[in-house]
């Protein structure tokens, strides 16, 4: 008996066992995403072309036979990049012909500065210096011999009038009977040795008078020689040497002109950018002024033209942000902004030009260009988007499944289009609510989530 139980309990473990078993492995595994408010960004999609605004002509400056078109339509160039090369023969002849009469010339002026300048400066470098030695001669004379020797007649002057004075008073007191006649000869002599002693610095005078005079000639004789080499110089720096400078400027000018129109065999791209066409080949003669391609400047606005539906005339405005994206870059997104709308709608189509600008140069977005643009018509912040390939509809009606106590629930949602394949939940889905992303399910289906992700 105990034996039949103890089975009989085995077989209904092991029948429940398996019975879990079952209904474990085959309860599907699904993802999820939950339900999270953000920014609901409404859009509008159109299509429409490149437009080629502010593309420039480059041509040559003289004209020629172009030997080498070194660019092609769609290729990005910066600054001083060559686009296209003339034949340059004469203009290297010219070049070279020029250097030959500039080192000429330069030679002439490097001969006549080594021999007659050099002579005509060290002339008056010499005629300096002895001005100089015979100006300084002059001034230790006038200091050492002038000066003193009027120093000494002034006070042998002074001497002498001092002297006949006190002899004079003498001569008074002694016609008085005041002094005796030795006091008055003594006195006499005394006024004659001041006499001798001016006679003596007079003399000396004179004889400093006469050396300064001859040094003061001798200075004025340094100082006129000094002044006709300098005369001297002035004249060969003005004239010849004038002329032989003006032969070299007029030989560098030529060159100059030579290097110039040689450069002009060579077409370089004035700014950056992209070139949009080319107008000739190589081998071909060109003009002056004759096109050789177009360039748009990497400074210049992208303009897109696009025809929008008239349904949507209210919804765009200027100024409204705009994602252009191509099939030729479809890994690439190129902001802008709505910049013009038309004015009225054309009948026939029901449609009205809007031309966007791209925030900046995008060199890739050539004229002509097919793209598409997403017009931001609307945001809504604490919104509820969801890409709707997680929903389905069944009788003009969204649903969506989501997760109600590992139940598959099926739910009826309303949205609105945002555009790029996006939902704005409006009613039917909260915070929080975990959306399945396998539809192949049933209303009531038991379920098991199996990761988490964004709601787009």
């Amino acid at each position: 008996m105990l034996k039949r139980v103890l089975i009989a309990i085995i077989l209904i473990i092991v029948g429940a066992s398996a019975y879990f078993a079952w209904n474990y492995f085959n309860v599907p595994e699904v993802t999820f995403l939950e339900m999270e408010q953000e920014e609901a960004v409404e859009t509008l999609l159109v299509s429409g072309r490149v437009i080629g605004e502010g593309a420039v002509p480059l041509s040559f400056e003289r004209p020629g036979r172009m030997l080498e078109l070194v660019i092609e339509e769609g290729d990005q160039v910066s600054t001083g990049d060559i686009i296209a090369r003339q034949d340059d023969s004469q203009a290297q002849n010219l070049v070279r012909q020029s250097e030959n009469q500039l080192d000429s010339a330069s030679l002439a002026l490097e001969r006549l500065q080594n021999r007659e300048l050099e002579q005509a400066r060290e002339n008056l470098t010499q005629a300096e210096k002895r001005a100089e030695t015979a100006e300084s001669a002059y001034d230790i004379a006038f200091e050492d011999l002038l000066e003193p020797a009027l120093e000494r007649v002034e006070g042998a002057e002074e001497e002498e009038q001092d002297s006949r004075k006190n002899y004079d008073d003498k001569q008074e007191l002694f016609d008085r009977d005041e002094i005796e006649r030795d006091e008055l000869n003594e006195a006499f002599n005394k006024w004659e040795q001041a006499i001798a002693k001016l006679d003596l610095a007079r003399e000396e005078l004179q004889q400093a008078e006469r050396e300064t005079n001859n040094l003061a000639r001798e200075r004025d004789i340094a100082q006129s020689q000094k002044r006709s080499a300098a005369s001297a110089l002035s004249a060969l720096e003005n004239e010849e040497l004038r002329q032989a400078r003006l032969s070299v400027e007029q030989a560098q000018n030529q060159l100059d002109q030579a290097h110039l129109e040689l450069d002009q065999t060579e077409l370089r791209a004035p700014f950056g950018g992209v070139i949009t066409s080319t107008a000739a080949n190589r081998g071909q003669y060109v003009s002056t002024g004759q096109e050789i391609c177009t360039i748009i400047p990497a400074t210049a606005n992208i303009v897109i033209e696009a025809l929008v539906d008239e349904e949507f005339a209210g919804t765009i405005t200027v100024g409204q942000e705009v994602l252009v994206s191509s099939s030729a870059f479809p890994d690439q997104l190129f902001q802008g902004k709505v910049d013009r709308l038309a004015s009225s709608v054309d009948p026939d189509r029901g449609t009205f030009p809007v031309r966007f600008k791209l925030d900046r140069f995008e060199p890739e977005l050539l004229p002509d260009l097919a793209v598409s643009a997403e017009i931001v018509t609307a945001r809504t912040a604490d919104s509820l988007v969801l890409d709707q390939v997680y929903t389905f509809r069944e009788d003009d009606r969204v649903y969506v499944f989501v997760e109600n106590d590992d139940l598959a629930e099926k739910r009826a949602i309303e949205t609105k289009d945002l555009g790029r394949g996006l939902l704005l939940v409006k009613e039917g889905l909260q915070p929080g609510d975990k959306v399945l992303t396998e539809l192949d399910l049933s209303d009531g289906q038991r379920i098991r989530l199996s990761g988490t992700g964004s709601s787009n």
